[in-house]
């Protein structure tokens, strides 16, 4: 008994913790138009999802079968199995959500809670098979195949149609308004208005009626019987309303869309999926109640209970509410995952890219080019004329302020995503609110040539990514869910209680790593920050950012040089790994660079090629010092001889000298100070001492005193070192020569 309450107590706070986890996941369902349209201040978006969420937990009970008995058969198990079953599927769900959370990529809590029901309980109900002396042809009697099969075959087909449907609707729509806004809302933005109100009202009914704890059936029975007449008033209604306002107030009624949106989606989120979170330990927990009350042994009652109609109380659905509406607001994994998607459907190309495109999204997009010219031959050229007119930018907004998309492409991806999952919902599926709103994000983006040709590779392979993580989810869900199954049945009360505090201790060092990352992130984000700077700020940030880095860069050459006499191959790596910070940093700097030009004062040539011949020069010393370290990891790897004293004092001075010399150079570019005679002069000692090493070099070569291996060696390094002095020397000398007032004339 003081186990099993354990287990109880164990659930139920598993259950705000998956609470947690899951709204920082799932925030970008409803979230991604909002925030990338810039609709309003994040302030108040949070404030309308926070009320849509809140709304939508106290609709959520109708749907709790798909915990209790959507994917097994609970008659199939006793209590103190089934416990097992739903602690395997909690621990499991915490650790995987957490773990997309901290890529920052969105994934489905309604698959994973699918495939982890099924591995948990499918595992389990074959171990209670083999100990009755039974085998595997049991498995049907465990898994209620059919309805398995229903909502896993509705989640995945949702994707396809998502992606179809939003590009079509978006591509309509846009021929419609054009990218011209503030002429064609005049004309349709009223009616529009309506009819995507109208059919948000319709989806707000649908889904909260449907699902509602407190909703009588006679009045469900109202609304399905007058749902067409409901559509039809509220469009004429919203229309009309919208008009007046539009002529009274001047309003943008694009924005209430959104807002509005906002709202339902936040609500169907809660609806929807806080049975993903807390429908599990609801269920443990009335069975709990169940067995207590029985007086039967736990391995003697049968959970045929959960087959019956269990309404969860409105007040601990509304304390989950509460419980994400908070994590909504503190939470910084959410903004991370809301990123992500945003990013892959803005409308700007070029820039910086999280994806690195592959030969699947190379492929895509090259089929996708091939198709586009074809129908561009066989289309009349009038019409061809007249669609690329519709689809022409409007590019009087300011850069800095653009939001990712319109208020449109926003309006569409609320409206097809709730009228998808409003359907599915009246269809009893569990649909996944991610895949759908995701997709038809994505196919909005698409339809919208959102992807073009600077952009599109490194888009379709975010895409591709996103959608192998929900296939990875499936999998990973389907046979952690097993295997901790397994674990507990074999070491039950005690591995229970063990996984328990594993799972805990993995979800503390996961955010701890996650502060950290995201703090080294947040400071790496400032570098060559795209903003509008005075000429005197984009240099001061210029030698900052310049001084930094070669401070790395001086730091990876000395230590790769000590390791190279020390034989160390664990300092080697940790220099890697700060070459590979700097790697990240310098493409991010790459994909800013002409943005950033953008940005300086105009008419300012000197600033702009200040910038530009600095960058070159630092992807050179990068490149020096990723060729040394990897020269050196290479021999230290394979075990070759260490230098003999006269290298080995050679490679010990030049460590010194040049590690003085770039920490000279990286305070003179930050403090601004001009190249003096001392400067100058050590640079001209390293070349002399690096060109004389190059001809005792030749020499002992020549005399066969030096081997083949370590001969190549320390010329490569030789030639890198004396390539670094000169660069150093040059990129102090581009900043002395820089004069900040020279314009273009």
């Amino acid at each position: 008994m003081d186990f099993y309450l354990i287990f109880i107590v164990i659930l139920m706070v598993a259950a705000g913790v998956d609470l947690i986890v899951g709204v920082s996941n799932d925030a970008v369902n409803f979230l991604n138009s909002a925030i990338g349209s810039k609709v309003a201040s994040f302030r108040i978006i949070l404030f309308i999802a926070s009320l849509g969420i809140l709304a939508g937990s106290l609709f959520s009970s109708g749907m709790m079968e798909i915990a209790r008995n959507g994917i097994f058969n609970p008659s199939f198990f006793s209590f103190d199995k089934v416990i097992i079953v739903f602690m395997a599927v909690m621990l499991t769900d915490i650790i995987l959500l957490d773990f997309f959370n901290s890529l920052g990529l969105p994934t489905s809590t309604t698959v994973s809670l699918v495939f982890e029901l099924l591995g948990a309980a499918l595992v389990t109900g074959l171990l209670i098979s083999f100990d009755r002396g039974d085998g595997f042809e049991t498995w049907s009697n465990i898994i209620n195949y059919s309805s398995a099969v229903t909502i896993i075959g509705g989640i995945f087909l949702s994707v396809f149609l998502s992606f179809i449907i939003g590009s079509i609707v978006q591509h309509i729509a846009r021929i419609i308004f054009t990218f011209k806004l503030k002429k064609t809302l005049k004309k349709y933005g009223a009616l529009f208005s309506g009819l995507a109100i109208a059919a948000i009202v319709y989806f707000l009914l649908i889904k909260g009626a449907k699902g509602s704890s407190f909703i009588t059936s006679d009045q469900i029975k109202w609304i399905s019987d007058n749902t067409l007449l409901i559509i039809i008033v509220s469009i004429v209604f919203w229309s009309i309303l919208i008009q007046v306002l539009m002529w009274w107030q001047k309003i943008n009624p694009l924005k209430i869309v959104v807002l509005l949106g906002t709202f339902s989606l936040a609500m169907a989120f809660a609806g929807n999926d806080l049975v993903n979170f807390m429908g599990v330990s609801v269920a443990g927990l009335v069975s709990f109640q169940a067995w207590a009350a029985s007086g039967v042994p736990a391995s003697d009652f049968s959970m045929t209970i959960l087959n019956e109609k269990i309404v969860t109380p409105s007040w601990l659905l509304f304390t989950g509410g509460a419980i994400m509406v908070i994590t909504l607001w503190t939470n910084s994994k959410s903004r991370k995952v809301t990123e992500t998607e945003v990013s892959l459907g803005r409308q700007d190309e070029g820039g910086e890219e999280r994806f690195k495109p592959n030969i699947i999204s190379r492929a895509l997009v090259g089929s996708a080019m091939w198709a586009g010219r074809l129908i561009e031959k066989t289309m009349p050229e009038r019409w061809a004329k007249n669609l690329s007119i519709r689809f022409e930018k409007d590019n009087t907004t300011a850069a800095a302020d653009q939001a990712s998309f319109d208020l449109i492409r926003a309006s569409i991806n609320m409206v097809v995503a709730s009228i998808l999952i409003a359907y599915g919902t009246s269809q009893k599926l569990p649909l996944s609110t991610t895949f759908v709103t995701f997709m038809v994000a994505m196919g909005s983006s698409f339809a919208d040539q959102a992807w073009g040709r600077e952009s599109a590779v490194y888009r379709v392979a975010g895409v591709i990514n996103v959608i192998a993580g929900w296939l990875i989810t499936a999998i990973v869900a389907l046979l952690a869910s097993g295997l901790l199954a397994l674990i507990m049945y074999k070491t039950d009360p005690i591995g229970p209680l063990i996984l328990t505090v594993l799972a805990g201790f993995l979800l503390i060092r996961s955010h701890v790593v996650f502060n950290r990352k995201t703090k080294a992130e947040k400071a790496e984000s400032q570098l060559l920050e795209v903003k509008h700077l005075s000429i005197p700020q984009a240099i001061s940030e210029s030698k900052s950012n310049t001084a930094k880095t070669l401070k790395t860069i001086r730091q990876v050459v000395v230590q790769s040089l000590r390791a190279l006499l020390a034989e160390d191959q664990g300092t080697l790596r940790r220099s890697k790994n700060e070459l590979e910070k700097l790697k990240v940093q310098t493409e991010k700097f790459d994909s800013k660079i002409i943005k950033f030009v953008k940005k300086i004062e105009k008419r300012n040539l000197q600033t702009g090629r200040l910038y530009i011949l600095v960058f070159d020069m630092m992807q050179d010393l990068y490149q020096s010092a990723h060729l040394i370290n990897e020269l050196i990891m290479i021999h230290v790897e394979n075990h070759h001889s260490p230098p003999k004293k006269k290298y080995s004092e050679l490679t010990a001075s030049l460590e010194r000298n040049i590690g003085d010399y770039a920490i000279k150079i990286s305070d003179h570019i930050a403090s601004g100070k001009e190249a003096t005679t001392g400067l100058q002069e050590d640079q001209r000692k390293l070349l002399n001492q690096i060109n004389k090493s190059l001809d005792d070099l030749v020499i002992d070569i020549q005399k066969d005193d030096i081997g083949n291996r370590m001969g190549l060696l320390q010329t490569r390094l030789l030639l890198e070192l004396r390539d670094i002095v000169t660069e150093l020397g040059d990129l102090h000398a581009i900043y002395n020569n820089h004069t900040p007032t020279a314009e273009l004339n």
